[in-house]
């Protein structure tokens, strides 16, 4: 079975201050881009929102 990785990049503030960190989660094959992509934006009130303010990389570890 394949995963993948997802990364998504977070901040808090803004550019000049603030933080930013990445968050990652392995998904199997079996797992839809809708979910891996209700993971990597978030869902607010139970939907996507239109728009994300976060970079999503999705990739293939190396040992698979």
């Amino acid at each position: 079975m394949k995963n993948y990785v997802i990364i998504r990049d977070m901040s808090a503030g803004n550019a000049e201050t603030g933080e930013a960190w990445q968050e990652t989660k392995i998904f199997s094959e079996n797992t839809t881009l809708e979910e891996v992509m209700e993971w990597a934006v978030g869902i607010t009130s139970g939907h996507l929102p239109d728009y994300s303010r976060k970079r999503v990389t999705i990739t293939i570890p190396h040992n698979d």
